[in-house]
């Protein structure tokens, strides 16, 4: 039984020193990384394309929540300059969970729900009930600094029943 204790008590030790030497190594990067997505958030609430696009690498490409390509910063900020003055000026984007994958020390993956507040259509429709989605970013380190390099942005169809929502655990 001491055996069996002294070698569970080995294996919990290795386990978390393993843990905490992963975390170690990219925490400072982690935390830059979540850095930039708040930025990111904040400055669409400042309704700031010039601060927004200072989180995006020039040749960064991005698709919206209704499938438009763009396919470098510049095409993306030309187009979100346009949807700011006519349906974003008075949108609050509130971030409710985050997730960071390093997929390698200069490369990270961010995931986070949003809900935008205060979206309105052009002609006049209130969209703020529906609008919650998945934003996904590339990440890359380049020069010591991170930038987004690819986005995502999904709509979530409230009225769609996700099946894993069911699924034993």
């Amino acid at each position: 039984m001491k055996k069996l204790l002294s070698l569970l008590l080995i294996l919990c030790l290795a386990a978390a020193a393993h843990a905490q030497t992963t975390t170690t190594k990219y925490s400072a990067d982690e935390k830059a990384v979540l850095q930039v997505n708040q930025g990111i958030a904040e400055a669409w609430n400042k309704h700031d394309t010039d601060l927004y696009f200072s989180y995006f690498a020039p040749d960064a490409q991005w698709v919206n929540v209704v499938g438009m390509w763009w396919r470098n910063a510049a095409e993306h900020k030309y187009a979100l300059d346009i949807f700011m003055k006519v349906m974003f000026n008075k949108t609050k984007h509130n971030i409710l969970h985050t997730e960071v994958r390093m997929l390698r020390p200069d490369l990270a993956l961010v995931r986070h729900n949003w809900e935008l507040e205060g979206w309105v259509m052009p002609d006049g429709r209130d969209m703020s009930d529906v609008s919650t989605g998945v934003m996904t970013l590339m990440l890359e380190k380049r020069k010591g600094k991170w930038l987004v390099i690819d986005g995502h942005n999904t709509s979530i169809d409230k009225k769609a029943q996700d099946p894993v929502l069911t699924m034993k655990k």
